[in-house]
C-alpha cells in the first residue's frame, strides 16, 4: 500500500462535510485513487465504528462506479453504466454498512474475490 493511500485511510473520518457526514476529504481522495485503494479500504468495512464503515462504503461505491463507467461504452440518454454498476454491487453481496455483521462479512469476502479477479488487486 502506498504511503498516500495509507495516510488517506488513517484520515477517513477527519473533517466530515457538515452537510454530508458520510463524506470527508479522504473519502473523495480515495475515490479518485480508484481500485488500487480498495485493498486498504476493505478492512474498514468491518470496523466497529459505523461512520468508518459508512465512509469506507462510499469509497467502495465511488471507486467501483468510476471503474464501471470507464468500461461501459457510452450510449446517449441512457443510464447503462448505472445499471451495470448496480448489477456489480448486487453480485458482490450488496454491502450495507448497517447490515448485520455476518452479511457485511459475506459481502466483503465477495468484494475481495472480485478485486483479485477483475482488477488485478490483492487480498
Amino acid at each position: 500500500m502506498s504511503e498516500d493511500v495509507s495516510r488517506l485511510v488513517a484520515a477517513i473520518n477527519d473533517n466530515p462535510d457538515p452537510a454530508h457526514g458520510d463524506l470527508t476529504p479522504a473519502v473523495h481522495a480515495l475515490v479518485r485513487v480508484g481500485l488500487t485503494a480498495l485493498p486498504a479500504v476493505l478492512p474498514l468495512l468491518e470496523s466497529e465504528d459505523r461512520w468508518t464503515r459508512l465512509r469506507a462504503q462510499r469509497v467502495l461505491e465511488g471507486a467501483t462506479r468510476a471503474w464501471v463507467r470507464a468500461r461501459t461504452p457510452p450510449r446517449p440518454a441512457t443510464p447503462r453504466a448505472d445499471y451495470e454498476w448496480l448489477k456489480l454491487w448486487q453480485d458482490n453481496g450488496d454491502y450495507d454498512w448497517q447490515a448485520p455483521v455476518e452479511a457485511r462479512k459475506a459481502a466483503i469476502g465477495r468484494w475481495r474475490t472480485w478485486l483479485v479477479q477483475f482488477s488485478g488487486g490483492s487480498r
